[in-house]
């Protein structure tokens, strides 16, 4: 027998298949064996593929609990729509029409070739997620960003996270600045040792640095951190004088240039980063571009630089390998660095 063909008998088959049915319009053969083709690869589009040829190196990893996590994960704010664009409305509705399910799977599976090994998620992507581990075989890593139940039962989201197969777990910053305001942050006590008890690394997120200074002051040691972390030089950055611990975060649309333009959230950058100098534990800066409003190489290094164990961007498909190869060249030539490395 001759040599057989590069097709698997099971695409033959269903190549054969395919044209005996009846095509509408443009749709043909071709283009369907085409989207085929780009699932059996993982959902690596061609335009991801040629990306990737111009990744600079290795993206460098830190521990993590039983974990190596890679210095960039991959937040989820552009899948779910949350853009922080100021005045302009439209851009989140946009940016979750963009992500449907494939390009959500798409852009996942072009971080994980980049050597993105750990991406946030929200409840409302687990069934794409686990479809896209199930159908490519991947092995990223997640971590839940979480809230915490009614009283009622305070832990309902945490146990539902950990159905969903959360690798790790964080409760989010929000909702830690309410329980803060609200003098209830004893219950992360609870929550955190619930997550601990089902084998998870337990984190604990915030906007403000006053909730962090709470949990700290009510005996919360988590495993992880993640806090808003960036600078304020960057022209939508609210004027000092305007600042406050615990930013009114409104969807109104903001008149007064002076108020909160929705792309700031650490409010006291400098207070940030004394604080992180006698936390032992490692630290995600998140936020770390301002909503955009900073250059990635620039929000990278000045994050790191200054204390950062690991870095959460929000990133879509097309801004994968930039972002990385910006974290591969910051971290292959940081300056000055005074926190000591906990990762």
């Amino acid at each position: 027998m001759g040599k057989k063909s590069g097709l698997s008998q099971t695409r033959r088959n269903l190549l054969k298949g395919l044209a005996a049915l009846p095509f509408a319009g443009s749709f043909s053969i071709s283009s369907a064996a085409s989207l085929i083709l780009s699932k059996d690869q993982g959902y690596l589009t061609e335009e991801a593929k040629t990306s990737l040829k111009d990744l600079k190196g290795v993206l460098p990893k830190g521990k993590l609990g039983k974990y190596e996590v890679s210095r960039i994960v991959l937040g989820c704010n552009p899948m779910g729509g949350w853009a922080h664009s100021r005045d302009l409305p439209y851009v989140g509705q946009l940016s979750k029409r963009w992500h449907t399910e494939t390009k959500m799977k798409e852009t996942w599976a072009v971080a994980e070739q980049a050597g993105v090994n750990l991406c946030n998620l929200g409840e409302f992507q687990y069934k794409a997620f686990n479809e896209y581990k199930k159908e490519t075989g991947g092995k990223m890593l997640n971590n839940c960003q979480c809230i915490i139940g009614q009283p009622n039962d305070r832990l309902a989201p945490v146990r539902k996270a950990v159905d969903d197969g959360a690798d790790m777990i964080y409760i989010q910053g929000e909702n830690v600045d309410g329980l803060a305001k609200n003098n209830a942050i004893d219950v992360l006590l609870e929550t955190i040792d619930y997550i601990r008890s089902q084998g998870l690394p337990a984190g604990v997120g915030a906007h403000s640095l006053k909730s962090l200074e709470a949990s700290v002051k009510a005996g919360v040691k988590p495993d992880f951190y993640f806090k808003t972390f960036h600078h304020d030089k960057y022209w939508s950055a609210t004027p000092r004088e305007y600042r406050t611990d615990y930013t009114n975060y409104s969807s109104a649309p903001v008149t007064d240039r002076n108020q909160w333009n929705d792309n700031m959230w650490d409010q006291y950058p400098e207070q940030t980063i004394e604080f992180f100098k006698s936390i032992d534990v490692p630290f995600f800066g998140f936020k770390v571009l301002a909503a955009g409003s900073i250059q990635p190489a620039n929000g990278i290094r000045w994050a790191f630089e200054n204390g950062a164990d690991f870095i959460c961007l929000g990133m879509y498909d097309f801004q994968v390998v930039d972002d990385v190869n910006s974290a591969i060249d910051v971290l292959a030539n940081l300056g000055k660095r005074e926190r000591k490395w906990y990762a």
